[in-house]
């Protein structure tokens, strides 16, 4: 599974580096994936997950095709998102 980054994403990490959120992202077993649709149409993913120190974040992919993805957004979850993924966490 390749990721490429669109510059924006990179821009808005505030304090997280890539590195921690490919290794988030590749960690199956913290990974909450949703359908999401942009208001233009376009459909992706949003990946709710934790970073290797524990930081739960939201994902933003854009499918390619195959497996391939490009990262559009990503940010450390409110805390409204950090309670409902917190929550999913307790009932796996």
């Amino acid at each position: 599974m390749g990721y490429e980054w669109l510059p924006s994403a990179i821009n808005g990490l505030r304090g997280l580096g890539t590195e921690e959120v490919i290794a988030a992202l590749l960690d199956a077993r913290k990974r909450w994936v949703q359908r999401v649709e942009t208001k233009s149409g376009a459909s992706g993913l949003a990946v709710w997950t934790r970073t290797p120190a524990g930081t739960p974040i939201l994902v933003v992919l854009r499918p390619f095709g195959g497996f391939d993805h490009q990262v559009t957004y990503v940010a450390e979850m409110t805390p409204t998102q950090r309670a409902a993924y917190e929550e999913w966490e307790n009932k796996r």
